[in-house]
């Protein structure tokens, strides 16, 4: 290797630690260039006459050593958290983690006021809603009873004819509809086939039932015909249930009872119309009230009365031609309570309201 090749071998190699990097430390000459710090060492070596590129090795030493005189001492900063919640340097006030991003805090104590006034009026608008639909259901209800309530009437004028034992089944599965027990007209064979029991007169059947639906309806009408109308009604069931005259007396109550469930829902419905819900108080006739309050007013007024006095009177009499046959029939009370014996069987069916 010639002369001039080494030389320009070494001078590539100090040419590659001149072209270090800017020191990035801090200071008031933290910013000067190691490879100016280096260059000037090599050339102090040359002016003592030296080998510039044998110096290379004690000048690389002196600026390591002039580097870190430049370079300031490093000490521990003090960290403190911020009013936002971040750690911060406190001689500056730079966040620490400045890429954390804040998660949002919850508070001690909520205000749970607007969130429980929510679900009230939720729950009231589901009560709301409820006792609305039970009005509507009712009138749907009442509108597909008559049509059983007429097979009755009609049926006492026809219980010995060949079809009665059919109707009678399609009456006690209505029965069975309304929640009513009409388990002891009806049997069920091991295929799940329902028939009338044997040895149950038609005509003493259709009497039971017919009570036990005129008790049911009067019962659920309670809330929409006067006191008067209702206690004359379940009183004088039984007895009219005795005879074909009292049975088709009874099926003019249903029917007038079930008008009257058709009137609420009319009347509901109006209220909701004009007044928003069934809760909100207005001014009546009666006074300033809500839907409830004003139904118990209303079927109190004279104008309201399902029936007159000429009806409660006539009823009151069919009923007690029908009662002076209760021995007759196997009618008994026990504890107040009414029952009937049906006729060479031990079936026992209530026929009278509880107390």
């Amino acid at each position: 290797m010639s002369i001039l090749d080494a030389l320009n071998r070494r001078y590539k190699q100090v040419q590659g630690l001149l072209n270090t990097p800017m020191n990035q430390g801090g200071g008031l000459l933290g910013n000067i260039p190691q490879s100016a710090l280096l260059g000037s060492a090599i050339f102090g070596q040359g002016v003592q006459g030296k080998d510039p590129f044998s110096a290379l090795l004690p000048a690389v030493a002196q600026t390591a050593q002039l580097q870190q005189l430049l370079t300031p001492e490093k000490k521990d900063r003090k960290i403190v958290k911020g009013a936002d919640g971040f750690n911060r340097y406190e001689d500056t006030g730079e966040r620490v983690f400045p890429d954390v991003v804040a998660k949002p805090s919850e508070p001690l104590v909520k205000i749970m006021g607007d969130k429980f006034e929510s679900e009230y009026s939720k729950v009231r608008g589901k009560q709301e809603a409820d006792a609305y639909g039970k009005i509507q259901e009712k009138a749907v209800q009442a509108q597909e009873n008559v049509a059983n309530y007429e097979l009755v009437n009609a049926l006492s004028q026809n219980i010995e004819t060949g079809f009665a034992g059919e109707q009678l089944l399609n009456l006690a599965k209505f029965g069975k509809r309304l929640n009513i027990n009409t388990d002891w007209i009806t049997k069920q064979d091991p295929n799940g086939n329902i028939s009338l029991k044997d040895n149950i007169g038609k005509a003493e059947a259709l009497e039971v039932l017919q009570v036990q639906f005129a008790l049911d309806k009067i019962q659920k009408t309670k809330g929409a015909i006067s006191d008067t109308e209702f206690k004359k009604f379940l009183g004088t069931s039984p007895g009219l249930s005795m005879s074909q005259e009292g049975i088709q007396t009874l099926t003019e109550i249903n029917k007038k009872l079930a008008s009257r469930d058709i009137e609420e829902a009319q009347l509901a419905s109006q209220w909701e119309q004009e007044n928003g819900t069934l809760n909100k108080a207005v001014e009546t006739p009666y006074g300033k009230m809500n839907f409830r309050s004003y139904i118990n007013q209303w079927k109190e007024d004279p104008t309201n009365r399902l029936v007159d006095d000429e009806f409660l009177n006539k009823i009151e009499e069919i009923s007690q031609k029908g009662s002076n046959l209760y021995d007759q029939k196997d009618v008994y009370k026990v504890n107040g309570i009414l029952y009937r014996k049906l006729k060479g069987t031990d079936t026992v069916v209530r026929i009278g309201a509880a107390n």
